[in-house]
């Protein structure tokens, strides 16, 4: 082990001086400690531990599908960042849905690992951080329009049943990581609500490729049938 892999990183070290100053506290600080940091580690653990459960699950289902281990060994760098990645993600965030798109995406690497692009794969798992189950709704729905149509934060607020001003932030968001397309259309200006510009969304192929890769498990159908 180098001494770099060897060597706590700055949110280890802020963590540990935490639990220092915690534990510090007269008369309180010990029970303190146990009592935030005990159940912290804890909940930590039952999230990695429930999750590759779960993934071993569907891992024995799917033997027949999955790489063989000469084809995990090619990849072995690539697929150490992505657990180091995705056990970060777990231990940090409770989320179900991040826990679902990184079950789907070990199955997929695991399924077809010569076909991942890992640079692209990188930046997906960059994104997940900030992607909840709101933003993979709004992103399925608009995946199923028709090509050529578009949506506007109007009928975001209407389907996902949410605050304008915050379908506007999450399609603005989702902009920014590349997963919508944006474009703009008339200016209206009027003493009450000022100048507006109405804007318009679809999804991109890079969008399209993050639902595929985070959302879509690699269940033949005879798969899905058999456990019917």
């Amino acid at each position: 082990m180098s001494a770099k892999e060897d060597s706590l990183n700055f949110n280890e070290y802020g963590e540990l001086a935490l639990e220092g100053i915690i534990a510090s506290i007269p008369s309180v600080g010990a029970a303190l400690q146990t009592a935030y940091f005990g159940r912290k580690n804890e909940k930590r653990f039952k999230r990695i531990e429930s999750f590759y459960n779960e993934l071993s699950k569907d891992i024995n289902k799917l033997h027949a599908q999955m790489a063989t281990s000469e084809q995990i060994d090619s990849i072995s760098n690539e697929l150490s960042d992505f657990m180091e990645a995705t056990n970060d993600i777990i231990e940090s965030q409770s989320s179900l849905a991040k826990q679902s798109m990184l079950h789907n995406a070990f199955l997929n690497i695991l399924n077809s690992p010569q076909s991942v692009n890992w640079s692209e794969n990188r930046f997906f798992m960059s994104t997940v951080r900030q992607i909840d189950e709101i933003d993979l709704k709004i992103m399925s729905a608009i995946k199923d329009i028709p090509a050529n149509d578009w949506v506007t934060p109007s009928n975001v607020e209407q389907f996902a049943s949410i605050d304008h001003f915050f379908a506007i932030g999450l399609l603005e968001r989702l902009t920014n990581f590349g997963y919508l397309e944006k474009r703009l259309g008339s200016i209206t200006m009027n003493d009450t609500q000022g100048t507006t510009i109405d804007t318009y969304y679809r999804i991109t192929n890079l969008g399209k490729r993050f639902l595929d890769f985070m959302m879509q498990p690699p269940f033949s159908a005879n798969t899905q049938n058999g456990d019917n």
